[in-house]
């Protein structure tokens, strides 16, 4: 299944001189991934909740990375007008960054009492949970309303877009787009919190949030995930240690004509808040729910298949008689065409619960991340198949996308003393 938030104006230059300078539309089941062990581009995976992440390398952390069981992902929206005050956030929140995946408080204690601690200190005590954090701009970074912001308008890619409204789609302004979004994850949801909490109290006067969502998988879940639905999420993802699909899927190269050559050693990121509309759902029978799948809810096998990993042949079903033609896994992946392997994304979703909603039905789904080397070649191909009025996904019915956006993922940080964005300041 796939789916897929606020400042209070202060002293700039205190704040900064107080912090420590070294410290879907609906892409679901079938494009997730299975559980693989694989090695991110920044060091070998942390095997242990006390381990790190190396936070510096060539592309960053918490896209090939192995998912940790939580993530919180938030927008945020600039306020200043001063690209020197912008750059300088980037230049902290790197800091920040380096320091909080490493494990290490923001701050040396004692500090000065006449000031609030510069680290908030819920993480105290707790292991480091193998935090990745992950730093990608939106379109209204570079300009809005016409308006170019901070000179960089030129510089903005041209596959970077604001999210449309796909058919079905229920998008809440309060909920969707954004300047920047910082995806964190860990094994521990504190540490996915307190890393959001000190990133945007470091941004205060120059960025503040605009939405967040939290997620989570099972944390002693053997396999494949599962999603909120029941059924086994992403069994045809990419295997996290395949460099080949990497590269001509997720990362951008500096020759990409809809990308920016400052962009390279990034991806494109897409998030999508999608509300599960579980009352109706449990209503479903058993032999419909796989229907509209098109999968077997405990195996996950294909309808025509006996495992989990069974290329469903929909070649010799050309009628749908086994997998209906409006399945989920169908239209998300037709695996035939000669645009099939081109349109492939790299899927990184996870479970939301966030009690009720406004009509008191349960207010749970899936938050959908996936990273793709083009937008609208892969994501889009895909998204705009499964919301064709003329034969939609048949899970459209039981979901309702609210929020989210488009994002590009900046490269990495190569080395202690470079920053993020450097590439686009400069």
């Amino acid at each position: 299944m796939g789916l897929s938030g606020m400042s209070d104006k202060m002293n700039r230059r205190a704040f900064l001189g107080m912090t420590a300078a070294g410290a879907a539309g609906v892409v679901l089941g079938d494009l997730l991934g299975k559980a693989q062990v694989a090695l991110p581009t920044n060091k070998a995976a942390a095997t242990t909740t006390n381990e790190t992440l190396n936070f510096y390398g060539t592309h960053q952390t918490g896209v090939v990375t192995p998912a940790q069981n939580f993530a919180n992902v938030a927008a945020f929206d600039v306020t200043t007008s001063d690209v020197k005050e912008l750059q300088a956030l980037m230049k902290q929140w790197t800091e920040m960054a380096a320091t909080l995946m490493a494990g290490k408080p923001l701050a040396v204690e004692p500090q000065d009492g006449a000031f609030p601690p510069t680290d908030t200190g819920e993480q105290f005590g707790l292991d480091t949970g193998k935090l990745t954090l992950t730093f990608a701009l939106g379109a209204t970074f570079f300009e809005k309303e016409g308006v170019d912001r901070f000179g960089l308008r030129s510089r903005k890619p041209a596959g970077l877009t604001e999210m449309p409204i796909f058919h079905k789609d229920s998008l809440q302004e309060q909920l969707t787009h954004g300047d920047i979004v910082v995806q964190a994850c860990a094994d521990d949801p504190i540490i996915c919190f307190h890393a959001i909490r000190n990133l945007t109290k470091a941004a205060r006067g120059v960025a503040h949030l605009r939405w967040q969502q939290t997620g989570q998988l099972g944390v002693k879940s053997q396999g494949t995930k599962r999603n909120l639905f029941g059924f086994k999420d992403g069994t045809a993802n990419p295997a996290l240690q395949d460099e080949t699909f990497m590269k001509n899927n997720v990362w951008i190269d500096a020759s990409d004509k809809d990308s920016a050559p400052w962009l390279a050693g990034g991806t494109y990121m897409v998030v999508r808040r999608i509300h599960m509309r579980i009352e109706t759902w449990d209503q479903q029978t058993y032999s419909d729910q796989e229907e509209i799948i098109g999968r077997q809810k405990v195996s996950g096998a294909p309808m025509d298949g006996k495992a989990e990993f069974d290329t469903p042949q929909f070649a010799a079903d050309a009628e749908g008689k086994v997998t209906a033609l409006d399945s989920h896994i169908r239209l998300s992946n037709p695996r035939t065409g000669e645009n099939s392997e081109r349109e492939r994304i790299l899927r990184r979703g996870y479970n939301f619960m966030d009690n009720l909603d406004s009509v008191g039905r349960i207010n749970a789904g899936l938050l959908f991340v996936c990273f793709n080397r083009n937008i609208q070649t892969q994501f889009e191909s895909i998204q705009k198949r499964l919301t064709n009025p003329k034969m939609p996904d048949q899970m459209l019915a039981y979901t309702d996308t609210t929020g989210g956006g488009y994002f590009a993922v900046l490269p990495g940080v190569s080395s202690k003393g470079s920053y993020l964005g450097q590439t686009l300041f400069e």
